[in-house]
């Protein structure tokens, strides 16, 4: 796979938090954007600051925009020119690590365009550095809903997509459905709206994506299990924190957790164990 840096002009940086609600990018000329495939890595740059704001993956290649396409969201005056756009799903915006252009060079051992609007990256060392300036990514994220509003419209749209984000990874989301038979692990909620994918591992790329190390859950259940006050005990029962037990929660401490009727899509049992010993509760 191919990794990119995209630019984004540093006088239009709102661009990235409208780009992030559509989770489309448009460009005026396709160029080497053509060569963009689903499954890319794509590091969006800012000029001017001169940072990494986000990194993404691709979900589509570069097509045509057709006069029924969705429209973006741009807030520039000058909106007019777009003709291609590549769909995405974001992976990060916590930029743990910055780095400078010649940092990127030097890892790369080449020269990279800091003007080209779209830079290919195909040398392995440069594609873990660039991976490796991003710290927690994973399938549940909560994007911030840009603060430029107009009486009248109409969020809906926007906060499908962004619940879209929140479930996980459409792949993974649709494999742990399959695997728990569209039933929540803890409550046995069958709300398919509601029912996230969880990572036990905390997600580090693609190959953490596996239904071993998943668990259905309901949105709430998934944030308790994120924070680290609700957890699987050696035996599969549900653990609550101590805080947790006299509260609506209660019912669910000690109880079986729901399993995968096939074996091997059952949650691996060192993944719990990490996940419990990150619970200093416990």
């Amino acid at each position: 796979m191919t990794s990119w840096i995209v630019k984004i002009s540093g006088k239009t940086p709102q661009h990235w938090d409208f780009a992030r609600d559509d989770q489309f990018w448009d460009v005026r000329d396709a160029g080497s954007f053509r060569r963009i495939e689903p499954g890319d890595d794509i590091f969006f740059w800012l000029t001017g600051k001169r940072i990494f704001l986000s990194w993404v993956r691709a979900t589509s290649s570069l097509y045509a925009i057709g006069d029924n396409a969705r429209r973006a969201h741009w807030v520039d005056v000058d909106t007019g020119g777009y003709t291609h756009r590549f769909e995405f799903e974001l992976v990060s915006e916590d930029v743990a690590h910055p780095a400078a252009w010649n940092e990127l060079q030097a890892a790369a051992g080449r020269k990279y365009s800091p003007q080209a609007p779209a830079n290919p990256v195909n040398e392995p060392k440069a594609q873990q550095f660039l991976r490796t300036r991003f710290g927690h990514h994973g399938d549940i994220a909560f994007p911030n809903i840009p603060v430029t509003y107009k009486l009248g419209d109409d969020m809906r749209e926007r906060a499908r997509r962004q619940i879209t984000v929140r479930r996980g990874q459409s792949r993974f989301r649709a494999d742990l459905m399959d695997a728990y038979a569209g039933t929540c692990a803890v409550t046995g909620s069958t709300v398919t709206s509601v029912l996230e994918a969880a990572h036990i591992d905390r997600y580090f790329g693609d190959h953490t994506n596996h239904v071993a190390n998943g668990l259905l859950l309901r949105s709430d259940i998934h944030t308790l299990f994120d924070l680290g006050v609700l957890t699987v005990s050696s035996s599969l029962t549900i653990q609550l924190a101590p805080w947790l037990q006299d509260s609506e929660y209660g019912d669910y401490h000690d109880q079986p957790l729901r399993l995968p009727s096939e074996p091997h899509k059952r949650p691996a049992s060192d993944a719990l164990e990490r996940h419990r010993h990150n619970c200093q509760w416990l």
